[in-house]
């Protein structure tokens, strides 16, 4: 197993691996919901992922304990994904954006960052999760459904836009 490292995020520390991690991220979801839906990539968000991202960076990524954390993972040195937790109300909280550059893949990084957010939503006093997940992330539905997600309605606080939820898939689960 390689040395791996959970590091707490920032964007004020951490803005251009957060950045670089989350463009990289939405231009393979838009991608491929390009693909699946036929919505060009540029219009899902309204502009592509390299100018969204910025806007949305500090929302995402920028909560602190006991409101959400946001990770970085690293292996060898290097980059190798990221994920994040943030409250929405009192008792509730969502996962966002747990994602595994493709090189890193198999190495249970992801099944190991969920367990990281899953204990730290307990931590912070979340008695249930959410998360949002799109069709073709067939993986990472296995590996929800493997720790207790199941299917439930789109959830306030979402990211997703609403001419998608008919088409995605929303997960919760009680901690």
């Amino acid at each position: 197993m390689p040395h791996v490292e959970f590091i707490a995020a920032s964007p004020l520390t951490h803005r251009d691996a957060l950045i670089e991690l989350n463009v990289e991220y939405l231009t393979w979801v838009f991608a491929n919901v390009e693909a699946q839906f036929g919505i060009p990539a540029d219009q899902v968000n309204g502009m592509p992922a390299s100018a969204y991202v910025p806007t949305v960076i500090d929302k995402v990524c920028g909560h602190t304990p006991p409101h959400g954390i946001f990770y970085l993972v690293k292996v060898y040195d290097q980059w190798a994904g990221m994920g994040g937790l943030r409250c929405l109300a009192p008792g509730v909280a969502d996962i966002k954006r747990v994602y595994m550059r493709p090189a890193c893949r198999g190495l249970r990084l992801g099944e190991r960052l969920l367990h990281r957010l899953l204990a730290d939503a307990q931590a912070f006093g979340c008695e249930r999760v959410y998360l949002d997940t799109a069709p073709f992330m067939t993986a990472a539905q296995r590996l929800y459904q493997a720790n207790g997600f199941a299917d439930c309605a789109p959830y306030d606080g979402t990211e997703v836009p609403v001419e998608l939820h008919s088409r995605w898939r929303f997960m919760s689960r009680v901690l």
